[in-house]
């Protein structure tokens, strides 16, 4: 998804569910040993102003 009214244009959302946090930490501590996450980082960082990245965690209320 990306912003159209009301939200800025330059702001790519993406939406994933975990079983638990405990889920989500694991899957960050992993990802940021793969090479090709790395090498994704090192070409998406002209496009990606540094320190701007912002993460949202919401829980499913059923």
């Amino acid at each position: 998804m990306t912003g159209s009214i009301g939200a800025r244009e330059a702001t790519v959302e993406s939406h994933h569910e975990v079983e638990s946090l405990a889920k989500l930490e694991e899957f960050f501590a992993k990802i940021g040993r793969i090479d090709a996450h790395a090498k994704w980082g090192k070409e998406m960082e002209p496009y990606v102003v540094s320190g701007t990245s912002l993460w949202n965690i919401y829980r499913i209320v059923e």
